[in-house]
């Protein structure tokens, strides 16, 4: 796992990952996070006008934008996500956030995100269901989010090539999935200096029947003292079937849009 980079026209510190988003966001000393969730996910486009309003409301630039939660209609197929992404950042280009590759270099981009798909009631077309940012605030404990990590390793290959036991949605096969997903959630609290006593909030998302498992892995492992939001989501891409996210420490607030 990659050190964390400080942010500073955002006031927070990020885990390089992939181009399209970073592994997870805190707060620099002096600063807390704050999340915004909308009563309903709202088209992606306006999610986007609604941070503008809120950020500039509030006196903070659009670099303190840190990290979002998308919904998505359906799942995509690698070049879908992949075009997706692509239009997805030219938002965070225009807010001076998002740095496209240079000489070779990596793209950056320190928002984190996560992007899942409901089984019922879902939208539409791609939205935002919640967006955070950060705040002046000399009292503040650490804050922090993790981005949904999925069921897949890292690499160029296609998903299915990287997918943990791809196919496999016996209870066995979801287990190794799990366990690979807490595991890099695991190096990511570490990268940040972060244990998992930190996290006050831990959300899964998956459609299959993982009570058995989040008894084993999460709750009798001491992961999930404050209990586990559960969402009846499917990850984003084809063939990724379990996906969780962390965060410590984050007030919420919603917004009538």
């Amino acid at each position: 796992m990659n050190s964390a980079i400080e942010f500073t026209a955002g006031n927070y510190r990020y885990l390089p990952s992939v181009f399209q988003y970073s592994a997870g966001v805190a707060a620099l000393p002096g600063y807390r996070l704050e999340q915004i969730r909308f009563k309903r996910a709202i088209p992606l486009q306006d999610g986007f006008s609604a941070i503008e309003k809120h950020l500039r409301q509030i006196g903070r630039p659009m670099t303190a934008f840190a990290h979002c939660e998308l919904r998505s209609p359906k799942q995509f197929d690698d070049q879908g996500f992949i075009v997706f992404n692509q239009e997805y950042v030219k938002q965070l280009a225009a807010w001076d956030i998002y740095q496209a590759p240079v000489d070779g270099n990596s793209a950056i981009n320190p928002v984190a995100r996560t992007n899942v798909c409901p089984e019922h009631h879902g939208p539409k077309v791609v939205s935002m269901l919640a967006f955070t940012y950060t705040v002046p605030d000399v009292l503040a404990t650490t804050s922090f989010v993790l981005s949904g990590g999925g069921d897949a390793r890292k690499g160029p290959e296609p998903y299915k090539d990287r997918i943990v036991a791809y196919g496999d949605i016996s209870e066995a096969g979801l287990s190794q999935k799990m366990s690979f997903v807490i595991a890099e959630m695991t190096a990511r609290l570490n990268a940040l200096g972060l244990t998992w006593q930190d996290v006050t909030t831990v959300q899964a998302y998956s459609i299959h029947n993982i009570a058995n498992l989040v008894n084993g892995l999460l709750a009798k492992a001491g992961l999930i003292p404050n209990g586990l939001t559960w969402h009846f989501a499917r990850p984003p891409v084809a063939g990724l079937e379990y996906e969780m996210d962390l965060r410590g420490s984050v007030n919420e607030l919603f917004l009538n849009e």
